[in-house]
This record gives structure tokens, sequence and C-alpha cells, in this order.
């Protein structure tokens, strides 16, 4: 069976719906749309949809037997491309909301482990995914997605105050996610090195 199996074309399908997603907040960034409202609902579509078929692609390839090379690289790739470059994005929209400081470890941290695995797995040594990474990647996407909602209300809307309360929540739990996960690797890795050394 070929790369472009079911799996990989949903893969593939979450790449070009986050291309539509980043032109979508450059162009509401440069004030290109007048008004935010339709184009802050399209984005928040578009991330929640590319967000939510990540699962789809690894559930069908597993279930169906299409696992392939390519979809175990394309995979957390696109994970990477759609949260990093959501966050870069909205870091340079609303600073005050997803502060670049934050950004830069979240960021940095998909570098870091991206560099761990590549290097494990250059190795011979299989280097998954941990069970705290995915936790990290759930709730990277409620903190964006907590985001983009709130581009979505009008000013006077009732959901803005629980929205300003709900996303410095989930920007900390995102970060606190985001180190402990990225020990976890270290700490995997490190246990590899002691394998192979021993």
């Amino acid at each position: 069976m070929g790369i472009w199996n079911l799996p990989n074309r949903i893969t593939f399908g979450r790449l070009l719906l986050a291309a539509a997603l980043f032109t979508v907040l450059v162009l509401m960034h440069e004030g290109v749309f007048e008004g935010h409202g339709v184009w802050a609902w399209v984005a928040f579509t578009l991330f929640v949809t590319a967000a939510a078929t990540d699962w789809l692609d690894g559930w069908i390839a597993r279930r169906l037997g299409m696992v392939t090379s390519f979809g175990r690289i394309m995979d957390p790739f696109v994970d990477k491309v759609v949260v990093c470059g959501t966050f870069i994005l909205l870091c340079a929209e609303m600073p005050e909301t997803a502060p670049p400081w934050m950004v830069v470890v979240i960021v940095g941290r998909e570098f870091f482990v991206s560099a761990i695995r590549g290097f494990m797995e250059s190795q011979g040594v299989a280097f998954g995914a941990v069970r705290a990474g995915k936790v990290k990647m759930v709730i990277q996407c409620v903190a964006i997605s907590a985001i983009l909602f709130r581009e979505t209300q009008a000013s006077d809307s009732a959901l803005l105050g629980p929205a300003d309360t709900l996303i410095p929540i989930t920007m900390w739990a995102t970060l606190l996610a985001t180190l402990y996960s990225g020990w976890c690797y270290a700490k995997k890795a490190l246990a590899g090195l002691k394998e192979m050394d021993g």
C-alpha cells in the first residue's frame, strides 16, 4: 500500500487546514478583513477541525493496519505545525493574551523533543509518544480554541468574561504541561542512552 492511504490523506488534509488557518489569521492581523466577526469564526472552525481530526488519522491507521513510516513522521510534524504556527501568529496579534515568552517556551520544547526523538531513532531506539505529551497536546488545543473563540464574540457578549477567565488558566496549564512533558521525554531519552551504554 502506498503512502497516500486514508490516514495519511487525513494528515495531509490537516496540513492544508493549517495553511488556510494561518492565511486567515495573517489577513485578520493585517486588517484586510473588515471586522473580525465572520472570519474569527472561520479561524476558530479551521483550528478546531484540524485539532479534532488529530486522533482520527492515527486511529484509522492502527485500526485498519495502515501504519506507515511516512505517517509516523508526518503526523507529529503536522501537530507541531498546527499548534506552534497558531501560537506564533496569536502571539504576534495578541501578545497580552499569548505572551511571547510563553510561546517561546512552548515552541522551544517542540524543537527539543523533536531533536531528542530524531537522535534516539537514528540510534535504533524506538521513541514513541508518552502520555504526558498527548495530554499536553489536548491542553494546548483547549488554550488556542479558547483564544480563538473569544475573538468571535462581540464586545457586549456575556461570554467575554468567562473567556477572559479561562484563557489565562489554560495558558498556564499549557506551560506547565509543556515543561512536564518535555521533562518526561528527556527522562525517557536518558533511560534509553543508559541501556545503549549498558
